[in-house]
């Protein structure tokens, strides 16, 4: 079972760190997802992300830490960015009180590529500076096979799907919040090879895409979220399982 600590009381806190001393701290985005979804689509998956891992491994999962790093979106309204000494700090406070209640592993990732750089330099540091492990699940390649993997069983190609607001996005916030998933009809924006654009990226994502999508919305149902928040779920979970087994044996 999950242990959401937000939802949770002190004493069943208490009680729960006799269970398991490992917890989940998801990070998100406050940002432009298009003119179909919400400012919190990486919010949203953070937290939907987060507690199926808890669910998987008996273990908690702390409050999502956003806004995070959005720059790169700041040309479209309503995004929110910290910058990198802020939102460092913030992750760093998280840790420090999670290890002052006891908990022994801290699996610090992220549903908003903006912040990979950020949490990667941080968790080595907050390893060596604090009294439990820290460290990153998973990696930006995995997640994103785990995504067009995911998307490929429907006939959804990699560009389609997209890296931002694109068929994957769209479908995930279809099956767990459709409600705020706005008409998609006419939504498609740049459809490409994001790798090859990334210098275009780097300057703002106003520079690759008037919509601020990078993909196909059109091409998204929740039969496909279904699928793909799983097989994201499972491939974080296992990650951190693993990590964990190595920790303890060593």
């Amino acid at each position: 079972m999950a242990y959401v600590l937000e939802e949770m009381t002190w004493p069943a806190v208490e009680d729960a760190l006799d269970e398991t001393r490992l917890v989940v701290v998801p990070t998100a985005s406050i940002e432009q997802h298009g003119p179909h979804l919400p400012l919190a689509v990486d919010t949203i998956r953070a937290r939907e992300l987060g507690r199926r891992i808890a669910d998987r491994l008996d273990c908690f999962v702390a409050p999502t830490v956003r806004p995070g790093r959005s720059d790169h979106h700041m040309a479209f309204p309503g995004t929110i960015s910290l910058a990198e000494e802020t939102f460092r700090s913030v992750v760093r406070d998280y840790c420090e009180s999670l290890v002052a209640h006891g908990f022994e592993h801290i699996a610090l990732f992220t549903s908003h590529g903006g912040n990979t750089a950020s949490i990667e330099a941080l968790a080595p540091e907050l390893d060596a500076d604090l009294d439990a492990n820290v460290f990153v699940a998973g990696d930006r390649e995995g997640m994103m096979a785990a995504r067009t993997g995911a998307m490929a069983e429907f006939g959804v190609s990699p560009e389609e799907a997209g890296a931002h607001a694109g068929a994957a996005e769209t479908a995930f916030v279809m099956e767990t919040d459709p409600d705020l998933v706005h008409d998609t009809a006419g939504t498609t924006g740049f459809v490409g090879d994001i790798d090859e654009a990334e210098a275009d990226v780097a300057d703002g994502l106003d520079a690759l895409t008037d919509n601020g999508v990078l993909g196909d919305p059109e091409q998204a149902d929740p039969e496909q979220g279904e699928e793909l928040i799983e097989r994201c779920a499972a491939y974080l979970a296992d990650e951190i399982q693993q990590e964990t087994e190595r920790l303890e044996a060593a």
